[in-house]
């Protein structure tokens, strides 16, 4: 890791926690009243202060 979790900015946690419960970046937006690009774009700030991926992503099922 290049970080160590003391150095995360609390909205990069919060973020993650929200993805993490809700399992969707759409449904922890509207969790946390925020943009599904705000909360991707947090994710990615984390991961990358990280260098780890942190969630498997996988596109929408198309039906």
């Amino acid at each position: 890791m290049n970080t160590s979790f003391a150095n995360l900015d609390w909205s990069l946690i919060r973020a993650f926690l929200a993805v993490a419960e809700t399992g969707s970046l759409s449904a922890a937006a509207r969790a946390l009243g925020t943009s599904q690009p705000t909360l991707g774009r947090q994710v990615k700030a984390m991961e990358a202060q990280l260098g780890a991926e942190l969630f498997h992503r996988r596109p929408r099922a198309s039906i």
